[in-house]
């Protein structure tokens, strides 16, 4: 279900605004450019709390004792990087 909101903006912010939502720019609209922003907004957040968690596994496994090999390491970082592409791509 959608719902408006509405937002009050200085007069040089609207004229950004406008001018991204112009033809010659990416947008159609002045509300498809903020829902952009709140996307992208919301996929960073995302993505920030996935590192924050591996983080946090990874700090549980160093004090279990749980050491792993370079080789180990390098396997896991290439699923890791090939992980957040997948999720760039989607």
């Amino acid at each position: 279900m959608a719902s408006s909101l509405h937002v009050s903006l200085p007069d040089e912010m609207r004229k950004f605004v406008d001018h991204r939502s112009s033809v010659n720019d990416s947008y159609a609209t002045p509300s498809e450019y903020v829902r952009a922003l709140i996307r992208k907004d919301m996929e960073e957040r995302e993505e920030a709390s996935y590192v924050y968690k591996e983080l946090l596994k990874s700090a549980h496994d160093i004090k279990a004792g749980h050491i792993l090999t370079s080789a180990e390491v390098e396997s896991h970082m290439g699923s890791f990087i090939e992980n957040l592409r997948t999720k760039a791509e989607e």
